[in-house]
């Protein structure tokens, strides 16, 4: 009989090169405008999704059938976590747009996925938003009596389009 340990001992992790999933050591970075508003170490949300539209068709024969056609395309909320720091900008953009200043609330950006490759970081995955502004900030997730304690700051974003571009 053979050992989990021995099993274990047997597996050898693929090189770097072999590797196709995200890097472990990497961060997120919104650019809005040509200006940065902060690296991000946590991203969730921006699927796409594409409605279907169910089109019912009966032929002169009298056979029917189903034809699935593509509707429109939708974009969830992207929200994005860091630490608490200077994030001026973030709650200025906030705040237009809470204000109903779509004018300035509106802008194009991008979020940049840069992993730590070959001894430095580098850019991996361009998401480019259009048209996209801040709908939430959070800032006040902290628990001081906690050993893992750190102030956490999330901003979620809506975009009418997100596109991805592969940099390497």
């Amino acid at each position: 009989m053979v050992s989990a340990m021995s099993m274990l001992k047997k597996i050898t992790p693929p090189s770097s090169t072999e590797r196709t999933d995200t890097p472990i050591n990497a961060y997120y970075e919104l650019t809005i405008d040509s200006v940065s508003m902060g690296s991000f170490y946590s991203i969730s949300g921006g699927e796409i999704e594409i409605s279907v539209i169910k089109h019912e068709v009966t032929y002169e024969s009298g056979e029917s059938t189903t034809h699935f056609i593509p509707g429109r395309t939708r974009f969830s909320p992207i929200v994005l976590s860091k630490g608490f720091n200077g994030s001026e900008n973030l709650y200025n953009w906030f705040v237009a747009a809470a204000k109903g200043n779509t004018y300035h609330a509106r802008r194009n950006g991008t979020i940049t996925l840069n992993g730590f490759v070959n001894g430095t970081y580098k850019p991996l995955v361009r998401w480019n938003l259009e048209n996209v502004w801040p709908s939430k900030l959070s800032g006040f997730d902290m628990n001081q009596f906690s050993a893992t304690s750190t102030a956490r700051f999330e901003v979620t974003l809506v975009a009418e389009v997100i596109e991805r571009e592969d940099v390497q």
